[in-house]
């Protein structure tokens, strides 16, 4: 489990601080929206045994705080505001096994399961809210942001040194003698060229703006079929607790409108151009940066390249070359 309170970076132990920049191995995975590097991070983490940091979810919970106090960033006062929300709110990051099997967008032959992250916000579990339309819509304007990025900047580096060596949703961590000690896997946007700028491995994620969308579409399609049968679920209650009540009660409500692959293509298209743009770290391949263009490749294809790639870099023989 990664837990970190993110307005405690002043109180951070001494020795986290000095392993800031003196990890064992670091993975940096970068690359636009839904080009799948949360999911290949924590699968990558997973087989080699490495912490994992979810950064996105930090500027997420970010936004998700600015939608429900009503304020945004465009002037410094709102912007303040925000820093101070994000630096005061207490954000737990917790890996935990996959029960549900594979992922909705994930192409693959089911060979991995890819281990869930449930992210806390002053101990409320926003793990789905923080990937709502209406998050994904604003998180780039407050991700742009210069005093929000600096703030979460302290953040994703005290989450990297207090990370766990080897989560317990890691199977045969324990008895793998390859693993390194120490390692992480963070993505993001701006990991490789910003936040670990020498980090052993970076990867630059990307793909087609339709596929990425396709991804997106499913993703948003299985929250959404979530929502309706636990909607079902709670009308079937109220009919049962209250059949001899007014029938208006138990009225079926308006079906939940689905974007269209098109309209998720537009904007993810609006969301890379605001990347690539912003005056604060903006979307960038690192120099040194490993690009996978993950168009036509399956789930297992990019996860073992990238583990195998860091297998080379840390002295070890390639495992995945026969799969």
């Amino acid at each position: 489990m990664l837990s970190v309170q993110t307005g405690f970076w002043r109180r951070v132990p001494q020795q986290c601080k000095r392993r800031l920049f003196a990890r064992d191995f670091t993975i940096a995975i970068d690359g636009p929206a839904a080009s799948g590097k949360s999911s290949t991070a924590r699968a990558v983490a997973q087989e080699l045994g490495f912490g994992y940091i979810d950064s996105g979810s930090i500027y997420r919970c970010a936004t998700l705080l600015a939608l429900r106090q009503g304020i945004g960033a465009e002037t410094d006062e709102h912007s303040q505001k925000l820093v101070n929300l994000i630096s005061d709110a207490a954000v737990d990051i917790r890996i935990k096994p996959n029960t549900r099997g594979s992922m909705p967008g994930v192409t693959g032959t089911g060979r991995l399961v890819v281990p869930d992250v449930q992210v806390l916000l002053d101990g409320e579990d926003v793990s789905k809210e923080i990937r709502t339309p209406e998050v994904n819509r604003l998180v780039a304007k407050v991700a742009s942001d210069g005093g929000i990025r600096a703030a979460v900047l302290g953040i994703q580096r005290a989450l990297a040194a207090a990370a766990e060596t080897k989560p317990a949703s890691t199977p045969g961590a324990a008895t793998d003698k390859t693993a390194i000690p120490g390692g992480v896997v963070m993505d993001g946007r701006d990991i490789g060229t910003t936040v670990f700028p020498s980090a052993e491995l970076k990867i630059y994620l990307d793909a087609s703006a339709m596929a990425r969308a396709i991804r997106r579409w499913d993703e948003l399609n299985s929250q959404l079929k979530e929502k309706e049968a636990d909607a079902a679920a709670a009308r079937r209650q109220t009919a049962s607790d209250e059949l001899a009540q007014d029938s208006a009660n138990t009225a079926t409500p308006e079906p939940v409108g689905y974007p269209s692959v098109e309209d998720i293509a537009r904007e993810l298209e609006q969301r890379d151009y605001a990347d690539i743009n912003r005056q604060h770290s903006p979307l960038r391949i690192a120099p040194d940066a490993v690009v996978i263009d993950n168009t036509n490749l399956t789930f297992e294809q990019q996860v073992f390249s990238i583990t195998d790639l860091a297998r080379e870099r840390m002295g070890l023989e390639r495992k995945y070359d026969d799969i």
